[in-house]
Formats: C-alpha cells, sequence, structure tokens
C-alpha cells in the first residue's frame, strides 16, 4: 500500500512507539480514506475491524460519525494536521469519540459538531467514559489515553474525562465550545500545553486528585479554570489564565500547589479561593483585573501565599470572613485603586515581607480582625495610610456560625485588636500608621510623618509602652 513520502518517517516513528508502548510486535496499520487505495472509508469501520494494539491512519478529509473506541488503539490523522482531518458529530446529541477502551490514542484531527441543546445532555468531542453501565464493577477507569494535537471546536464539551485516570491532554486547541475540557472524578492525569481560547468555561474540575496542569494557555473564556467539590492535591505550574470573567476559581478544594502561573487582565478575580484549605500559591502573577488580584473568601483557612505579584487590581490581596491561620510572605500588592493587602473579619494570620506601595487608599488595611502579626512589610507612597488597624461600628457578630470544633464570637464590635505591628517600614504615605479605636501591639515600626493617629483610647499598657518606643524611630521631613 503506498503512503505519502512526506508522512513515511512520520508514521513510522508513531508505530514504532506504539509498538513499544503496548509491547506487541504484530500490531497492523489500517488506512481510512474517502477515496483511493485505502482499507475503509470510515473511522468506524476501521475499528471495528481492528485488534487491540493496531494503529488507525486517516487520510485528510471530513468524516461525518460518531465513533465508539472499544479497543486499544491510536487513531492518528495522516497529515498531522487539524486543518484537512475533520470529524464531525452524523449525530451533535452524542459524542464524537466516545472511548471505553484503555490505551487510546486520538490525534491529529478537527473535532466538531457534538453540540446537543440539552442543557442536562450534553455532548462531547472526545468522552473518555470510565463510569460503569452497571454497578458494581471493578477497575472500569479509562487509563492510559493520550489525547494530543487536535482541535476542538463547537462541542458542547470539548473533552469529558469522566471516571479517567493516568491520561494525557497534550497541544490540543479547544474553542468555541461550552465548556472546553472537564474533569469528573478523574487522578493522575496530565494537562500541558493546551490552548484554551474563547469558551464559555474553560477547564472544569468536580473531584479528582494529584492531575497536573502545566503550561496551558486559558484566555477570552468565561471561567479560565474552576475546581470544585474535593478537587484535591491537584498542581498548576506556569498556566495563563489572562482575559476571563475570572482567572482561577477555587472553591471548597485543598491542598493544592499553584506556581507561577499568571492571571491578568480578567474581569473580576485574578485568583479566588472559597472554602479552601492548605493550599500553596508561590510566585503568581495577577496584575490588572478587575476587582481582586488574590481572593481568600469565606473559611479559607491555612494557606500559603508567597512571593506573588497583586498589582494594579481593585485590591491587591483580600482576606475575608473567617479566612485565618494564612501566610502571606515576600508578596507584592502596589498601585491598586484601594488597597494593597486587606483583611476583613480575619484571625490569626502572618503578614509578613510584603511589598504594599503607592496604593490609592492603604497600603495594608485591617477591619474587624484581630490576632494578626504584620511585620517586617514596606508600605510606601499609599494615597491615604500606610498601616490602618480601623474599626467597624454596630458590626453585628454571628455566633451561630461554627465548623469543626470551634465557635466563632472573636471580633470585637467595633475595632481591630490584638494584633502585632512590628518592623514595618512605612514612608511618604499620608499617614504611617493608624490604630484607630484599637487595642493592638504596637512595636518599632519606621515611619516618617507624624504616624500613629486617631486613638483616643488605648486600652493596654504594653501598647502605650510601645508606642512610645515607635515614636522614638519617627522622622520628620
Amino acid at each position: 500500500m503506498q503512503m505519502k513520502s512526506c508522512h513515511i518517517f512520520y508514521i513510522a516513528m508513531t508505530i514504532g512507539f506504539l509498538t513499544m508502548a503496548t509491547g506487541s510486535a504484530a500490531a497492523d496499520t489500517i488506512i481510512v480514506g474517502d477515496s483511493g487505495t485505502v482499507d475503509y472509508t470510515t473511522i468506524q469501520a476501521a475499528i471495528d475491524a481492528a485488534n487491540n494494539g493496531d494503529t488507525i491512519f486517516v487520510y485528510p478529509g471530513k468524516y461525518s460519525e460518531n465513533v465508539d473506541v472499544n479497543k486499544e488503539l491510536a487513531i492518528v490523522a495522516e497529515s498531522g494536521n487539524p486543518d484537512d482531518t475533520a470529524v464531525q458529530a452524523a449525530d451533535s446529541n452524542d459524542s464524537v469519540f466516545h472511548v471505553t477502551a484503555n490505551n487510546v490514542t486520538i490525534s491529529g484531527f478537527n473535532i466538531t459538531g457534538a453540540n446537543s441543546t440539552e442543557k442536562n445532555s450534553p455532548a462531547y468531542g472526545i468522552y473518555l467514559d470510565g463510569v460503569p453501565v452497571f454497578v458494581p464493577v471493578k477497575d472500569t477507569e479509562v487509563q492510559g489515553c493520550i489525547i494530543t494535537n487536535n482541535r476542538l471546536f463547537n462541542n458542547s464539551i470539548g473533552v469529558f474525562l469522566e471516571g479517567s485516570s493516568n491520561n494525557v491532554l497534550s497541544n490540543n486547541t479547544a474553542s468555541g465550545n461550552r465548556i472546553a475540557i472537564f474533569l469528573s472524578s478523574s487522578n493522575n492525569s496530565e494537562l500541558s500545553n493546551n490552548a484554551v481560547l474563547n469558551n464559555e468555561g474553560g477547564i472544569l474540575m468536580y473531584g479528582g486528585s494529584n492531575n497536573t496542569f502545566n503550561n496551558n494557555n486559558i484566555s477570552n473564556n468565561g471561567i479560565a479554570i474552576v475546581l470544585h467539590f474535593y478537587s484535591n492535591d491537584n498542581t498548576f505550574i506556569n498556566n495563563r489564565a489572562s482575559d476571563n470573567e475570572h482567572g482561577i476559581y477555587i472553591r471548597e478544594a485543598s491542598n493544592l500547589t499553584l506556581i507561577n502561573n499568571t492571571a491578568n487582565f480578567n474581569k473580576r478575580d485574578g485568583i479566588y479561593l472559597d472554602s479552601s484549605h492548605y493550599n500553596v500559591l508561590e510566585g503568581n502573577t495577577a496584575n490588572s483585573n478587575g476587582e481582586h488580584g488574590i481572593y481568600l473568601n469565606d473559611f479559607s483557612w491555612g494557606n500559603y501565599l508567597g512571593n506573588n505579584t497583586a498589582s494594579n487590581n481593585e485590591h491587591g490581596i483580600l482576606l475575608y470572613y473567617y479566612s485565618d491561620h494564612n501566610s502571606l510572605i515576600n508578596n507584592t500588592a502596589n498601585s491598586n485603586e484601594q488597597y494593597g493587602i486587606y483583611l476583613n473579619e480575619t484571625s490569626n494570620n502572618s503578614i509578613e515581607g510584603n511589598t504594599a506601595n503607592s496604593n490609592k487608599v492603604h497600603g495594608i488595611y485591617l477591619k474587624s480582625s484581630t490576632f494578626n502579626t504584620i511585620i517586617n512589610n514596606t508600605a510606601n507612597l499609599n494615597d491615604y495610610h500606610g498601616i490602618n488597624l480601623n474599626q467597624s461600628n454596630n458590626k453585628t457578630v454571628n455566633t451561630d456560625i461554627v465548623t469543626h470544633d470551634f465557635k466563632y464570637c472573636k471580633f470585637l464590635e467595633d475595632s481591630s485588636n490584638n494584633n502585632t505591628v512590628s518592623g514595618n517600614h512605612l514612608f511618604d504615605n499620608g499617614k504611617g500608621l493608624v490604630a484607630n479605636v484599637s487595642e493592638n501591639n504596637i512595636g518599632i515600626n519606621y515611619i516618617n510623618d507624624r504616624g500613629i493617629t486617631e486613638m483616643p483610647f488605648i486600652g493596654s499598657v504594653l501598647t502605650m509602652i510601645m508606642l512610645g518606643i515607635a515614636f522614638m524611630f519617627i522622622r520628620r521631613e
């Protein structure tokens, strides 16, 4: 059988790789095309005739099919170019490729038209279906699949991994789908170098752990990355989630690692954590978002934020509503429209070594927040205050909020108290340090204006002594 000479090397290398991967030396190659010397004219006919370990090469053309893949096969566009090899759903309510076998490769196709309008019955461009038909069934996960170099366009969901683990999605482009990539209860997979552009939703996960997301570009979607409920122990490195409605949105997920991601120019938040615990955010950039750069909300505990940049947002970094025991270390939050670092109704956070300069209101602002430590930060050139520990008049404290064994009723009605403020550099602000109707431990800070003001009542002898020390270091202009 003759093949195009320019593709002989590519085909040989692919067959060699698949032979090594499957451990079979007797795998056949089956050719699909709409004309010429071919074995079959449809992909489904080739699959039906194939054995596990075979390779199916598909010549350029347009194939109108809904393909069921129930064998361990490599299905590869012979040209390697999605522009000239399209597989369009014959039935828009069904998947283009429905995969129920392990070790399937799908590469080089333009996959389109699975665009059911039924809200509760979406169709999928590629569906890795690890859900058993009969329960209980053991070992039903679809594993070891490689989805690479495809274009997924105009599908309800571009790629859906359901109960499917140890798979690789790489170098795909997903655009114009309702959801580009969706993982449900899927583990140990790698998503790398994918372009997720102009979809209603980018990458969504609902359950699943130990997945790795590297070097993906998720731009101009509704929400770039969404992790919901029980999506724990996943890693995100060097992804770009910019120009979306939200950048990275995490809800009730723990032990995530986010390193060196970029979440800029999103309409709302760059990185948002809601009720999420013990996550590590290191070296991320969240600039020029419409609302917050990095936002920890609603019982987000024990997170580490180190060496991130959150500048030119409405607020740089916001901790809100019982987001306690977090560490903010060596972050940069400059030139935000309001506050660089803002704590509202939080406690026991460590704010250390951060830079919060040139914000239009305050550098570091605490409202109704207690027992936080604010040390060795730099907050210069802010329009109002370098550090402001402010009151919250007529606050209603909810004594009915219970989580684990703790009842939360620790925020005083009118002030931010029992914070430790020491070693901070506060130069050229409207005022350096304001502790308004509050009782705090103010240590040695370095201030070049009138410094600590608006304190009609100080209820702690220790605080009064420390204030005296602080004033010794004030340098008047």
